[in-house]
């Protein structure tokens, strides 16, 4: 069934992250300010909704996702593109198994920024996984996030029209323990892209949900909890509408950046 809210949500999301590129803070290719190389990890990347953002910006793109449906549309859609795989490719992988994260290797280390959408409130270790993600940046990169604000929904009527007065969070949260409180494990995070593809399961996606959304504050927390450092978090003006879980809301957005410290070493 065709959902036309996930093509609005995805161009809010472009429109206003390409607003922002001065925000991200780093020296993106094609603006002016820098010539050299500039790599993009797009992890959970579903259908690769940050990779078409930045695609732009950046010279090479590489994608991981758990889902090898996922993988496969996304690699369709750049291959239909015209874009080839040493510009822009995705794996099937998972760099928070503490087992066994992959893919490894040094193609898989020093991006300039990593990107991960919608899809923190799938982790079960918030700070394990923006650990990992930040290990794969070069010392100075940049991780960006973007998900849901806690407390920033707005109840929907049949029509779709906004509820004024029912401000709060109305996402269902599937599970029973609290954000931040529970050991990493090897959870399989479902995807989390939004979009209406071949191989997003909806009930899936729904039921792997941890926690439906974040404070500001607390999303800073966990980020400096990982050792990034120059962390800031900002809402987008505008909600968007969604259908989650059932319910038809209004969602805030939020974005979330921070930095490798330009003196870490790798923690690989």
């Amino acid at each position: 069934m065709s959902r036309p809210f996930f093509a609005k949500v995805n161009q809010a999301v472009t429109n206003d992250l390409r607003n922002r590129l001065d925000w991200i803070g780093i020296p993106f290719a094609n603006m002016g300010s820098s010539s050299h190389a500039l790599r993009l990890l797009d992890y959970a990347c579903g259908t690769g909704l940050m990779s078409r953002v930045f695609g732009p910006y950046v010279t090479e793109t590489r994608g991981i996702d758990v889902s090898p449906n996922m993988v496969a549309s996304y690699n369709a859609r750049a291959r239909a593109a015209g874009l080839s795989a040493s510009t822009i490719e995705a794996v099937v992988g998972d760099l928070f198994d503490t087992r066994n994260p992959s893919p490894t290797g040094a193609e898989w280390e020093g991006f300039d920024l990593a990107t991960a959408s919608f899809a923190f409130h799938h982790f079960e270790d918030v700070v394990h996984a923006a650990r990992c993600l930040k290990d794969r940046l070069r010392p100075g990169g940049v991780l960006m996030i973007n998900d849901f604000l806690e407390g920033g929904d707005l109840k929907a009527d049949e029509k779709g029209e906004p509820i004024e007065g029912t401000e709060g969070t109305w996402a269902v949260h599937h599970h029973g323990h609290e954000h931040g409180k529970k050991e990493h494990s090897t959870h399989q995070y479902q995807p989390a892209q939004v979009e209406d593809e071949p191989g997003w399961d909806r009930a899936k996606m729904a039921a792997s949900v941890v926690v439906p959304s974040f404070t500001i504050e607390g999303v800073k927390k966990f980020f400096t909890e990982a050792g990034l450092v120059d962390v800031d978090v900002v809402i987008m003006d505008k909600r968007v509408y969604m259908e989650f879980a059932g319910q038809k809301l209004w969602r805030t957005i939020l974005f979330a950046r921070g930095r490798r410290p330009v003196d870490a070493r790798s923690e690989l």
